[in-house]
């Protein structure tokens, strides 16, 4: 992780960003995956186009950079779980998001977790909590596990198109 660092991000990462989530999809498709364009519902710009704007101007985005300046991963921190996750009792800090360039998907996903991790404990929160897809494989599962992450609650989204998204949502105490 030394040769990455993580920094506030803006409206100006917001390119960067959609294109990894673009990237992101991209890779998964051959492996079986679903199309991040199978998901979007198409308005211009997209749903998700507007809610990573929405967390740029907000101040919420992280974005991790290499040695080189090269943007490779992004995160969304925020002080409050999407509402299709169920509510916890205690203050927690929830990382949407999490996406990275595939070249440097697991330096890029330590060092944002870790900057979450830190955030966490400088907030005094203890919480920290995210999701992922479980896929037809639980892949995203054990990555997030093998960055310290344990599986709680499984639930299903119901997308617009009437097709059920499986996730798993994902916590670790700080």
């Amino acid at each position: 992780m030394r040769d990455m660092r993580v920094s506030l991000g803006g409206p100006d990462q917001v390119g960067d960003f959609v294109a990894m989530l673009h990237d992101h999809s991209s890779w998964q498709v051959p492996v079986g995956y679903p199309s991040l364009y199978e998901t979007l519902e198409w308005e211009q710009p997209p749903p998700i186009v507007k809610q990573v704007q929405r967390h740029a101007l907000a101040g919420e985005t992280r974005i991790c950079w290499d040695l080189l300046t090269r943007v490779t991963g992004g995160s969304v921190l925020t002080g409050e779980a999407p509402e299709f996750v169920p509510p916890v009792e205690e203050p927690e800090l929830y990382l949407h998001f999490l996406v990275t360039r595939v070249r440097f998907r697991q330096l890029s996903m330590a060092a944002l977790v870790a900057d979450a991790r830190a955030e966490a404990a400088r907030s005094g929160t203890r919480l920290l909590r995210t999701h992922c897809w479980t896929g037809e494989d639980g892949r995203f599962v054990r990555e997030y596990e093998e960055l310290g992450f344990t599986a709680t609650l499984e639930f299903e989204e119901l997308r617009s198109d009437g097709s059920l998204w499986t996730g798993q949502v994902m916590q670790t105490w700080v």
